[in-house]
């Protein structure tokens, strides 16, 4: 009883946190039980609390660091408990998340195109399949699946996964908003192309130079197509893939800041809703998510994260709480408050690296309002406002982020 009785008080700060949360919760996971929502609002104030605090590259995450400061009533032993049935509780599913934290960002409204960016990365000693739409240097996450290799999942194979995860994500977005699916050379396989091209889905794939391709009636490598240094150039109805010939418009440019020339396929016949130079610019937003992937391994700590069982569901439904928690701090970063500690907290450069001299991203910048003596209470009053919002069906996610509103759906067959 003595140890009830020491650890029956919560937090002030954190009580209140995970009072604003729930409303928001309740507003963007309906279809989850109430008893899970609960427990979700407590896992996220932990990682809240986990990522406010200062930490270093090295700084490794453990289950007994984040139980040890979720805000929840009770002796340590009853919190470790509670987290561990988080982790293992199997009503939490990705599709449910991955709903949520679309209502979360977005709300029903006018057609608008929105890039999603598609990667994978390890997370601890699994691997992860991550959605994110880009914002202010970072990405957003939008749904996370994890699995280990060798391969034992339920589904097939990793390709089915992958076009599991394009077609869930779509389901779960608000009328208006459509993806525009950005990735790299890992996933511009042919029967990828020829699924996104039978469903009309607009994507942005950077191609693999050793692929045949057919320009102009002659065959020969991607790799062997002229890329201009000076201006991107667009090749309509590149036959993509020496046997299954995938219909495609084909971007190719060569900045002399990379070894590599890029290759960028988009559907054919799509000169009207972009030119190459816009192209060009999306492709280089997807640089954003590595830098998401470096502050999952940094800030929360996944680098030195060891599970001992069911490690991929485990770690999945901790990504899902932590994918939350991040949306949440980049978004308080760049409020109006977060702009406001920023220039009482950042020292600028001197002179502009990649265009910009900040030295603090909006993630850092969140960070610091939640535990700097100076910032903490507007901080946490302004974390507040945006659960207000999420709580009245606001959308989080800027439309000027977005690309350019669309009157008409995305290009034919």
């Amino acid at each position: 009883m003595r140890g009830r009785r020491l650890g029956a008080d919560v937090g002030g700060c954190d009580a209140a946190l995970v009072a604003r949360l729930l409303p928001a919760l309740d507003a963007a996971f309906p279809t989850l039980r109430r008893s899970v929502r609960k427990t979700l609002a407590v896992v996220c104030t932990g990682l809240l609390a986990v990522m406010a605090a200062a930490r270093s590259g090295a700084g490794a995450l453990s289950l007994a660091a984040l139980y040890r400061v979720l805000p929840s009533p009770g002796c340590p032993h009853s919190r470790e408990n509670r987290l561990r049935r988080f982790l293992d509780n199997p009503r939490l599913e990705g599709r449910a998340v991955s709903t949520g934290v679309a209502r979360v960002l977005f709300r029903p409204g006018a057609p608008r195109r929105v890039p999603f960016l598609l990667d994978q990365t390890k997370a601890g000693t699994t691997q992860a399949l991550v959605v994110a739409v880009p914002f202010q240097g970072r990405a957003l996450p939008l749904a996370v699946w994890t699995f280990t290799y060798p391969w034992r999942e339920a589904v097939p194979s990793q390709n089915t996964l992958e076009a599991w995860c394009l077609s869930t994500v779509e389901t779960s977005l608000p009328r208006g908003v459509i993806p525009v699916w950005v990735g790299d050379r890992g996933f511009a396989r042919a029967r990828l192309l020829g699924d996104c091209r039978r469903t009309e889905r607009l994507f942005l794939l950077r191609g693999r130079g050793n692929t045949r391709v057919t320009v102009a009636g002659r065959t020969l490598k991607l790799g062997a197509v002229p890329a201009p240094t000076d201006a991107p150039v667009c090749y309509p109805h590149v036959l993509y893939h020496a046997t299954q010939q995938i219909p495609v418009d084909v971007i190719a440019f060569h900045d002399p800041a990379f070894r590599d020339p890029w290759y960028l396929l988009v559907p054919a016949d799509s000169a009207a809703l972009w030119t190459p130079a816009e192209i060009v610019a999306l492709y280089r937003e997807r640089m954003q998510i590595e830098q998401s992937f470096r502050d999952f391994k940094t800030h929360l700590g996944l680098r030195g994260l060891r599970l001992q069982v069911r490690i991929a569901e485990r770690m999945g439904r901790l990504l899902w709480a932590f994918c939350l928690a991040y949306a949440l701090l980049v978004l308080l970063g760049d409020t109006a408050v977060g702009q406001a500690a920023r220039r009482d907290l950042e020292i600028p450069r001197r002179r502009p690296r990649h265009g910009t001299t900040r030295t603090q991203s909006a993630l850092s910048i969140g960070r610091l309002l939640l535990y700097h003596p100076r910032h903490a209470a507007r901080g946490f009053h302004a974390l507040g406002v945006l659960l207000t919002r999420v709580a009245r069906g606001a959308a989080l996610f800027p439309l000027s982020v977005c690309l350019l509103p669309v009157a008409t759906g995305p290009p034919g067959k």
